[in-house]
């Protein structure tokens, strides 16, 4: 009989810990919907504001300049569309391959205290990219079978492209602002650093 009520009071337990559980998830989208449907409303577009990135990242074979430029939609998000360079050294051959991609992007803020001056963000990045450029090593000695090269990539190829930045922002001065951290996307992992207005 006492194993029966424990086993009774541990299910009723679990039960009103998945409800409140269920309850804050519901709460969470619903608040998360309300301020979508705010920053998008009449009044919430009028407060809008340009913002531009300019960064560098560099990581395990690849590196290069990236800029974005977007509208921040509210004190959290920013909304646009980020270019990138690439530069891939390929040890093997040896060879660089240039790329340049371009995809849309959504950063998020999250600040650390009131005034706003410290926050962690997370950036993400979704489009394409295309090889411009294949240089160096045997690629253009005329009499190597490109086949036979380790480089996988070849002037005019397309490639997906994707990004996530998440790292930590000092805001300055104004809007001026600094920012740095990790870079993880398709074709590199490693660090960036860059100023943002």
């Amino acid at each position: 009989m006492t194993l029966k009520k424990h086993f009774l009071s541990f299910l009723f337990f679990i039960t009103a810990v998945l409800s409140a559980n269920a309850q804050a998830s519901a709460d969470d989208a619903r608040t998360w919907a309300e301020e979508w449907s705010r920053a998008f409303s009449a009044e919430g577009r009028r407060q809008w504001t340009p913002e531009f990135t300019v960064r560098l990242y560099t990581g395990f074979v690849t590196s290069g300049p990236a800029v974005t430029a977007g509208v921040r939609v509210d004190g959290k998000r920013t909304l646009g569309l980020m270019v990138w360079q690439g530069d891939t050294y390929i040890d093997a051959d040896p060879a660089d391959v240039y790329s340049l991609s371009a995809g849309l992007y959504f950063r998020r803020y999250f600040p650390l205290g009131r005034r706003n001056i410290v926050s962690l963000y997370s950036d993400v990045a979704l489009g394409a990219g295309r090889v411009y450029k294949v240089s160096g090593g045997r690629i253009n000695d005329p009499r190597t079978d490109l086949s036979e090269l380790p480089v996988d990539y070849s002037e005019g190829d397309i490639l997906f492209a994707a990004t996530w930045q998440p790292g930590l922002r000092l805001r300055i001065w104004k809007n001026l602002q600094l920012f740095f951290g990790p870079t993880l996307s398709t074709d590199t992992v490693g660090l960036h650093l860059g100023v943002g207005f």
